[in-house]
């Protein structure tokens, strides 16, 4: 690819596609340091702001890095943790068998919400006393790979947060209530930017895309039993669908 100064499109864009063209091609390989702003000055006859602006954009794509005092570099490729078999049931926690190693946060009791009610069936403007919040990170080798949210009716599990509070164990909590507990579930998955509080959960920089997952988990009858909201940082995580 040659630079088209006659051409609408910037010259920071054409640089920007030459160097991903060259990345791809292999002339410059995963860690290998890229050339100065001033040698791709002199070689393509650039001046510095364009070629600075060409870098920055492809630093905040994570394509490259910039190693203070060291220069440029093509970013590596992390070798991303699997979570083999992701199904809507992988993240519930009400299927859990103990709850004392996963970091739970404090149970909250949330009130009612349009968004929420709709997503367990719940007919519109009907009270009802709302849901527990059960919330715990992901966390591999003191990392934080991702952030789970479970939403439960206290209509059904009246007593979930002090049970949880004075710590009962999970087969206790879930006595005489299996009728109620997921056995199936629907879930959607995207590719979004994430919230403020979701880049400080997950530690990345605002705006950074993640994956995010929302689904129903349904009990024998087929009522809605649990709501999950599940998201995950994309260059650390991997999931396996079957």
């Amino acid at each position: 690819m040659k630079l088209d100064r006659h051409s609408s499109i910037p010259l920071y864009a054409q640089l920007r596609e030459l160097i991903m063209e060259r990345i791809q091609s292999g002339q410059y390989g995963p860690g290998e340091k890229i050339p100065s702003e001033m040698d791709f000055c002199k070689e393509l006859d650039l001046s510095r702001p364009t070629v600075r602006q060409a870098i920055s954009e492809l630093v905040s794509d994570g394509i490259l890095e910039i190693h203070k005092g060291k220069g440029t570099f093509i970013a590596e490729e992390v070798e991303r943790i699997l979570i083999p078999h992701f199904t809507a049931l992988s993240f519930s926690f009400l299927n859990l068998n103990s709850y004392e190693d996963i970091g739970l946060r404090p149970i909250k009791l949330l009130e009612a919400d349009k968004e929420t009610d709709k997503l367990f069936r719940f007919p519109e403007n009907q009270a009802h006393p709302g849901y527990w919040l059960a919330e715990w990170p992901l966390i591999f080798k003191e990392q934080v790979i991702g952030n789970c949210q479970s939403y439960i009716p206290v209509q059904i599990f009246p007593e979930l947060g002090q049970s949880i509070t004075v710590g009962k164990r999970m087969i206790d909590v879930k006595s005489n209530k299996y009728a109620y507990l997921p056995q199936k579930g629907s879930i959607t998955l995207c590719s979004r930017p994430a919230k403020h509080k979701e880049a400080s959960l997950l530690d990345i920089p605002r705006r950074s895309y993640i994956i995010a997952c929302e689904g129903q988990l349904f009990a024998r009858s087929g009522h809605v039993c649990e709501v999950i909201r599940v998201i995950f940082r994309p260059d650390l995580v991997c999931l396996e669908i079957n």
